[in-house]
């Protein structure tokens, strides 16, 4: 997959391409990866606009937890949506909901 772009060759030089493709990259492997792959957006079969609107709002949810989720973990640079998950379920979900209810929102590590 490329880029492409309205710019002139001598207006854009190499080092700004390379980072204008590397941040595109790192859209695709982060949100979009997550979205894909944990929550497989991809095999969603609603259709309907609102029924789209609501699933991706609640995966973008989903997504914006577990990114709270992993910053309090120790290495949470191991930690997956599908631990995320997990850990959630065996706790019946109280972590996510006490985060979304508090007023200054924050996962204790672990």
């Amino acid at each position: 997959m490329g880029l492409l772009t309205s710019a002139e060759a001598d207006k854009l030089p190499a080092p700004a391409w390379l980072k204008f493709n590397r941040l595109h990259w790192d859209i695709e492997n982060g949100l979009h990866q997550r979205l894909d792959v944990s929550q497989n957006d991809d095999r969603c079969r609603i259709r309907l606009s609102p029924g789209v609107w609501v699933m991706g709002m609640f995966r973008r949810l989903s997504n914006s937890l577990f990114m709270e989720w992993r910053s309090a973990q120790k290495h949470p640079e191991h930690k997956t949506t599908t631990d995320f998950q997990s850990a959630m379920g065996e706790e019946q979900h109280r972590p996510a909901f006490l985060l979304i209810h508090s007023k200054r929102p924050r996962f204790k590590g672990g």
